[in-house]
C-alpha cells in the first residue's frame, strides 16, 4: 500500500460535547423558565384582554425554545449516529442520501433499507419529529377560567336608624302622636302580609356583609310565667283599677279563665287587647292548641303576654344573583320597653330620652294588628263584635290566622281552610309574633325617609366571577419530563458513539466532500455531476461503505468491496495508520 501523506490526528474535538452541553443547559432553563412563568400567573386574575394575548405568546415562545433545544441535541446525536452506521454496514447511494436528510425531511424515513439497517438512528429520527408535540401541548396547561373569588371592600350599606323618627308618626293638638305614618304602615303590611323580610337592593350581585344594630322585636310568653316575675301594678290604680297583672289579664280576656267545654267559651276563637296603662303588654288568647297551650282537651287554650323589648341585632346580609337572604348571627334581648301608652304618645312633648317615638309607633302597629275579636256565630259564620270586620282584616290578610292557636280553635273552621301549619311561621302563634316583629325591623332599612341618616360603612365581601389564570403543572412536568427523559438517554448513547467514532463528525458539505474522495466514486459521478433529483436508478442501489479504501489507502467512501473497516485496518501491519486520519 502506497504511503500517503500524514492525516488529521485521530482526536475528539472539544467543540461538540460542549455544543451539546451548552445547549442542554440552555434548554432546561427554558423549560424551568417556562414552568415559572406560568406559577407566575397561576391564580392572579386576567387583568385584560392583552395580558391574556401575551401570556400565551411568551409561553408559545418558552415551548418553542425548549422544541428546538431538545431537537437540535437529537440532531447532534444523529450526526455521530450516522457515521457510526456508515462504518459497519454498506448502504444504498439512496440509502445514505436518506441518512443524510432524515432529519430535516420527514419522508425519509419510507425508505425500507435505512429502516432495516439503520434502526437507532431512525429512532431518533422519529422522536425528533414528535418533539414538536411538545409544542401543542405544553403553552395549553395555562388556561383562562371563570372563578368566584370573595373579595372584601369597604362601602356604604343601609342599617336602622331607630332615633330617627322622620315620618313615623302622624300627630294630634301640640305634637302628641296619633298613629302610625303613611310610608311605614306601608312598610309594615307589606312584611306583614308577604310573610317575610323586605328585600333591597344587592350592592354587588354575589356579596356578603356582617351588621350590627338595636330596634325592637317582641317577646311573647306564658301569662304565668310574666306574673311570677311581674304581677305588682305598673298603673295608676284610679285609671286602671286592677290590684294586679293576673287580676288585668283575666278581665281584659275573660274567656282566657273558661273551660273550652262550655258552650260560649267554645265559640271563642281568639281575643287580644292592649290596655291603654300597660306597659307595652298586649294580651292574647287563642282557642286552639299550640306551644303555651295548658292542658288538654277541655283546655284554657292557649294565653300569651307579648312585650316589646330592645334588641340586639347581629346579623349576615348575604346576596346570591341579586336574591337577598338574612341569616341571624345573634338577636338577644336587651330590656322590656317598660313604658305605657301615655308615655309613648307623649315622648316628644315631653323629651322623654328612654322612649322612642319609633318604639311607640311600631307598638301602635302591632296593636292594630294582634288586637281582635274573632267569635263563631250560631251559623258557623265568623262575626267580630266589638271591632267589626274591617278592623279584623289586617289579622286575616297575614299569615297568622294559620298558627294552630286560632285555626285549631274548633272543627267547624274547616270549611275555611285556613288549617295549613306550614303556612305559620315557626309553628305557633308566640313565634309567628316574634318572627314577624324581627321582619319588620329588619325591613325598616328599606324605610324612605331615613335614606343616607341610616347606612353604614362596613367590609364587603363581594363574591364576583372573574377570570383567572389556571395552571395545569402535571401536564406540563409529564411532557417536558418525557422529552428531556428522552433526550437524557439518547446523549449519553451519543457521548458513547463519540468515544467509538474517535472523533466528532457531521453532515456538513465539507465532511461529504474530504470522505469522497475516491477514483471508484469519480468514475460514478460520470455524467451525473449537476446532482439533480432523482437519483437515477443505475447508481442509486450501489452500495457504499465507509472505512479505508483498498486503493488509497486512506479512510474514504467507497463501493462496498473496495473498502475494509477501519478496525481491522488499524489491527493491521501499519499500526501507524491509525494516527493518519
Amino acid at each position: 500500500m502506497a504511503a500517503q501523506p500524514p492525516g488529521d490526528a485521530k482526536r475528539i474535538a472539544k467543540r461538540t460535547p460542549i455544543i451539546a452541553v451548552c445547549v442542554f443547559l440552555a434548554t432546561l432553563g427554558a423549560a424551568i423558565g417556562h414552568h415559572v412563568y406560568y406559577r407566575h400567573l397561576a391564580d392572579t386574575e386576567v387583568q385584560s384582554e392583552s395580558q391574556q394575548a401575551w401570556s400565551i405568546r411568551v409561553g408559545t415562545l418558552f415551548a418553542f425554545l425548549v422544541r428546538l433545544g431538545l431537537v437540535s441535541l437529537l440532531w447532534i446525536v444523529a450526526d455521530q449516529q450516522i457515521w457510526k452506521t456508515l462504518r459497519r454496514k454498506a448502504m444504498t447511494l439512496g440509502s445514505i442520501n436518506s441518512m443524510f436528510g432524515i432529519m430535516g425531511d420527514p419522508t425519509r424515513l419510507f425508505s425500507w433499507d435505512l429502516v432495516s439497517r439503520a434502526k437507532l438512528l431512525t429512532l431518533f429520527a422519529v422522536m425528533a419529529w414528535l418533539m414538536p408535540l411538545l409544542a401543542i401541548f405544553t403553552p395549553a396547561t395555562l388556561s383562562v377560567q371563570p372563578l368566584v373569588k370573595p373579595v372584601a371592600e369597604p362601602r356604604a350599606v343601609r342599617t336602622v336608624n331607630f332615633t330617627n323618627d322622620d315620618q313615623w308618626a302622624t300627630f294630634e293638638g301640640a305634637g302628641r302622636i296619633y298613629g302610625p305614618g303613611i310610608e311605614i304602615s306601608r312598610l309594615f303590611t307589606e312584611v306583614s302580609s308577604s310573610h317575610r323580610v323586605t328585600p333591597q337592593p344587592a350592592p354587588f350581585p354575589n356579596a356578603t356583609y356582617d351588621l350590627e344594630f338595636w330596634g325592637p322585636s317582641y317577646k311573647c310568653e306564658d301569662p304565668d310565667a310574666v306574673f311570677a316575675r311581674q304581677n305588682e301594678p305598673t298603673w295608676d290604680l284610679g285609671n286602671y283599677n286592677h290590684s294586679s297583672l293576673r287580676e288585668a289579664f283575666f278581665a281584659e280576656l275573660p274567656f282566657a279563665a273558661a273551660n273550652r267545654s262550655d258552650t260560649r267559651a267554645s265559640m271563642q276563637l281568639y281575643q287580644a287587647a292592649a290596655p291603654f296603662y300597660l306597659d307595652n303588654m298586649i294580651f292574647i288568647f287563642g282557642g286552639g292548641g299550640g306551644e303555651l297551650t295548658r292542658g288538654g282537651a277541655g283546655s284554657t287554650g292557649t294565653r300569651l303576654i307579648c312585650q316589646m323589648h330592645n334588641t340586639s341585632y347581629s346579623i349576615t346580609m348575604e346576596f346570591v344573583n341579586g336574591s337577598q337572604t338574612i341569616i341571624p348571627r345573634n338577636i338577644e334581648y336587651l330590656e322590656p320597653q317598660a313604658w305605657d301608652s301615655s308615655a309613648g304618645a307623649q315622648t316628644l312633648l315631653q323629651g322623654t330620652e328612654d322612649v322612642l317615638p319609633s318604639f311607640y309607633t311600631t307598638h301602635l302597629l302591632f296593636t292594630y294588628l294582634l288586637v281582635n275579636n274573632i267569635t263563631m256565630g250560631a251559623s258557623g259564620t265568623l262575626s267580630f263584635p266589638g271591632n267589626g270586620g274591617a278592623k279584623s282584616i289586617p289579622l286575616l290578610q297575614s299569615a297568622l290566622i294559620y298558627c294552630p292557636e286560632i285555626a285549631n280553635a274548633t272543627s267547624d273552621l274547616d270549611y275555611l281552610g285556613i288549617k295549613d301549619p306550614s303556612k305559620c311561621r315557626n309553628g305557633t302563634l308566640a313565634r309567628a309574633i316574634e318572627d314577624l316583629s324581627r321582619n319588620f325591623t329588619l325591613s325598616t332599612m328599606m324605610y324612605q325617609h331615613w335614606g343616607d341618616n341610616a347606612t353604614v360603612m362596613v367590609p364587603i365581601t363581594v363574591s364576583s366571577p372573574l377570570n383567572y389564570y389556571a395552571y395545569d403543572m402535571s401536564t406540563l412536568m409529564i411532557a417536558y419530563g418525557v422529552g428531556f427523559g428522552v433526550v437524557i438517554v439518547c446523549l449519553a448513547w451519543g457521548g458513547l458513539v463519540l468515544l467509538q467514532n474517535g472523533i466528532s463528525s457531521s453532515t456538513s458539505f465539507s465532511t461529504v466532500m474530504l470522505t469522497t474522495r475516491n477514483p471508484d466514486l469519480d468514475e460514478l459521478a460520470v455524467g451525473h455531476w449537476l446532482g439533480a433529483k432523482p437519483l437515477p436508478g443505475d447508481i442509486n442501489g450501489v452500495r457504499l461503505r465507509f472505512g479505508m479504501l483498498k486503493q488509497g489507502g486512506h479512510p474514504g467512501f467507497g463501493v462496498e468491496g473496495g473498502v475494509v473497516s477501519l478496525k481491522e485496518s488499524e489491527r493491521g501491519e501499519d499500526g501507524d495508520m491509525a494516527q493518519r486520519f
